[in-house]
């Protein structure tokens, strides 16, 4: 499987939220995300899975 990371940014203008509340959510534990490096990132595909509610997905 692919994954596809995008940045905090991206993850807040896909969600219409503001990036700090997206950093927020990740820190607890709310939205999947990685620290690559210096950056997080978040996981597009567990994020999209995460909001249709499949909970089978990992």
């Amino acid at each position: 499987m692919i994954r596809r990371w995008i940045t905090v940014n991206q993850a807040a203008e896909y969600l219409s939220l503001h990036p700090i509340s997206v950093r927020r959510l990740i820190d607890r534990g709310k939205i999947p995300a990685a620290k690559i490096g210096r950056s997080v990132r978040v996981d597009l595909k567990k994020l999209e899975h995460q909001l249709a509610g499949d909970t089978e997905y990992e």
